[in-house]
Order: C-alpha cells, then sequence, then structure tokens
C-alpha cells in the first residue's frame, strides 16, 4: 500500500470513528445514519466498522442491558423488566443501539403480553431447518422474454434498442442508455420482480436506484419519456431518485401516487397488509390518493389503506422501516401475525396456528441472515409461545 493509500484509509477510519461515536452520542444525522450503514454494507469497510463497534461493546451492552448469547444453544437473557418503562425515544434509540450489537453476535428481544411472563426454557425439535432470502429475482423485457437473475453471471444482459442491460460488479441490474435517442425504447415495459425469499436492487436509465424487498415487483419503461418519469410497483421498495428538475418522478400504486423530483424514501404496500406505509428519508414528496393531496417532510411517514380511504401522517422509527434493506427484523410491539407475515416473505414458508392464535406481541432487533430457527428460537425464549417446522411450514402455538 502506498502513502496515498494508507493516508486515503486513514481518513476513512477517521470519518468511521466520527459517525460511530456520534451514533453512540445519539447525536448522529439522518444523513449520517445513512453514511454510516452505507460503509457497514460495503465489504470493504464493513471489519473496519465492527472493529470500533467491538472496542464500545462492554460499555453499550451495559448501557442498555444487552447480553451476548450463544447461538447454538440459542437461549438468551431476556432484556429487564424495568428496561421496557422508557421514553420513546429511548426505546428507539435502544434498537439502533442493538442493531449494531447484532453485527458483532449480541441481540436483545423483549417481549410485551398481558400475561405473566415463564421464564421456562422449552426445547424444540425441528424436523427441518429454512435458510434466509438471497438476491434472486427474475427480469421480464417487453417481448415477454424472462431473464433469471440468480443465475446469470456479471455482464451484459440484454438490449431493448439503445439500452444496454447488464449485471455490475455489485450484482444489481444496471440500465445504461448508449445513445441519446431512446424515443422507441420508452414504451418497451420491463418488470423487475422478486419471489418470496428474494431482494435485488435495479439501477433505472436516469440512473435512479431501487431495492425490492422479497415478494415485491417494479414494472418501468426500458427509457423514461423526456417530460417525466413513471414506474408502478407493489410489495415494498426503497428509493434513490437521481435528480432531474425537468422530469417528476412518479411512483404508482393502485390509487396511489407519489411525486418526486430528487429524494430517497421508501414505499411498502403488499397487497395482504391492511395499510400501505410510504416514509420519507430525506427530500420532499407529494402524495396523493383519491383527490386528496399532501406533502411530506424527512422523518415522516403517510399511513394509507384502499378500502377506508383515509390517509394519517406520523412521525417514522426509521430503523424499523429501513431495517429490511440493512439486513434486520426490527419489532416495535410487533404482534405474532404481522411477525409471521415478514418470516412468510423472507423464508418463503407458510405459517399454521394450532389451537388458539397467541396474543402476543415482541420488541427486539434480529438479524435476517439467520435461519429461521434461530429467529423462531429467539422468539420463543420469551416463554409464551413455541415452534415448529416440518416441510416449510411454521406451526405456532400458545404455550
Amino acid at each position: 500500500m502506498n502513502n496515498q493509500e494508507h493516508q486515503m484509509q486513514a481518513d476513512e477510519n477517521k470519518r468511521l470513528n466520527e459517525l460511530f461515536q456520534k451514533y453512540i452520542a445519539k447525536t448522529i444525522s439522518r444523513e449520517e445514519y445513512i453514511e454510516l450503514f452505507a460503509y457497514i454494507n460495503d465489504p470493504d469497510t464493513k471489519e473496519r466498522v465492527l472493529s470500533f463497534m467491538d472496542e464500545h461493546n462492554k460499555q453499550v451492552q451495559s448501557d442498555v442491558q444487552v447480553h451476548e448469547i450463544d447461538w447454538d444453544a440459542m437461549y438468551a437473557n431476556i432484556t429487564q423488566q424495568k428496561s421496557r418503562m422508557v421514553t420513546k425515544y429511548t426505546a428507539i434509540w435502544k434498537y439502533a443501539v442493538a442493531a449494531m450489537l447484532f453485527l458483532i453476535g449480541g441481540f436483545t428481544l423483549l417481549h410485551i403480553s398481558s400475561s405473566k411472563e415463564n421464564s421456562k426454557k422449552v426445547a424444540l425439535s425441528y424436523r427441518n431447518d429454512v435458510v434466509p432470502g438471497g438476491n434472486k429475482a427474475t427480469l421480464t423485457l417487453a417481448d415477454g422474454s424472462k431473464i433469471i437473475l440468480d443465475q446469470h453471471a456479471k455482464g451484459e444482459l440484454a438490449s431493448e434498442g439503445d439500452i444496454m442491460i447488464e449485471r455490475d460488479h455489485n450484482g444489481q441490474v444496471v440500465y445504461r442508455v448508449k445513445n441519446s435517442d431512446t424515443k422507441d425504447e420508452i414504451q418497451k415495459i420491463n418488470t423487475l420482480s422478486t419471489p418470496a425469499g428474494g431482494v435485488f436492487s435495479v439501477v433505472l436509465s436516469d440512473g435512479s436506484k431501487v431495492w425490492l424487498n422479497a415478494s415485491s415487483a417494479i414494472r418501468f419503461p426500458a427509457a423514461f419519456a423526456k417530460d417525466d418519469r413513471r414506474v408502478e410497483i407493489k410489495g415494498e421498495a426503497y428509493f434513490e431518485i437521481a435528480k432531474d428538475k425537468t422530469r417528476p418522478f412518479y411512483v404508482l400504486n393502485g390509487s396511489s401516487e407519489i411525486k418526486v423530483l430528487g429524494t430517497h424514501f421508501n414505499v411498502m404496500a403488499y397487497p395482504d397488509e391492511y395499510r400501505s406505509e410510504l416514509t420519507l428519508l430525506e427530500g420532499s414528496v407529494q402524495f396523493s390518493k383519491n383527490g386528496h393531496s399532501e406533502i411530506l417532510k424527512p422523518g415522516m411517514q403517510i399511513l394509507y389503506t384502499e378500502n377506508t380511504k383515509e390517509t394519517k401522517q406520523v412521525e417514522a422509527n426509521i430503523e424499523e422501516v429501513m431495517a429490511w434493506k440493512n439486513d434486520l427484523f426490527v419489532f416495535n410491539n410487533t404482534n405474532i401475525d404481522e411477525i409471521m407475515k415478514d418470516l412468510t416473505r423472507w423464508y418463503n414458508v407458510q405459517v399454521k396456528y394450532e389451537g388458539d392464535k397467541p396474543d402476543i406481541s415482541f420488541t427486539g432487533v434480529i438479524p435476517r441472515n439467520s435461519n429461521v430457527s434461530k429467529v423462531l428460537k429467539a422468539l420463543e425464549s420469551t416463554g409464551d409461545v413455541r415452534f415448529g417446522i416440518d416441510n416449510n411450514v411454521i406451526t405456532c402455538m400458545k404455550k
């Protein structure tokens, strides 16, 4: 490594340390939070971030009463009862710190229930386990041909006239404009879809980036029109829109429309959810539905339903919203039904309940790169629920 490379790494280490210290001190901004997780997701810098975390692990664990666990035994010390009586802000911050601890092998899980907690551990015997999801998707071109993306190496995948479609070194699909005359490609609609247990990202022809969660899809033209940019989605997607004041960007979902010029936001609109969510991280968007429009500011979230035609704007829990993209499950007083939906999408499993459905909720953070058995045993360690797995079917019952 030459002197210039040494200096670049030293500068990067300094910045990583600054971000981490701000994270621990709770002074990190939204933009810095995104920057820090970009470093965590980058294989070239992840280990250095983890070293900072490791140095502070004991202190952080003491502060938030988080305990390391033996993943093989899968029985954890549960967060103390008194830690539940915290302010909303402190609780949210605890989830963020816990998310970092997962990257070095720890986790915290808080069980919320009206019933008395049972500390007795019940050993489970699973007939089979299920591995977590990964980068899987199908790209459907305008002519109907399909490309199974998890089976393709990097490089050129196809062409749509003057648009070249390739898979870059990061594994994402990229649409590149070969020349400025893309009139014919405006009418060529492509679809990128992920199965249960799949995630994928695409760079559209204007440079906008889209990440799809499991069981999601986005329809888009190979090239955008001269006056606007329009896509349709179902499921969940995170957007980083390339700025272009002359061409607003529209995201359509059913009767809902999101208009942006350049911003970062997340849309959750699964057909099997009773409500959908639009969360803004930075920039500004205009949300329209059933003749009603409103402007969303960073850090806010719009909740909307198709059945009631109602919308409500609330303060967002960014850590919870962005958990899927950061490879985490973040539960915030989440009931068992919602958790099982998350597991169904990510592990491509079915769920059935034996007897009365457990009326319980959970708060905590669990890494999504774990086998499903580890997630279930972490939930089961609360004492009021038990699980089993057989042929990709999760059985849930009240203990």
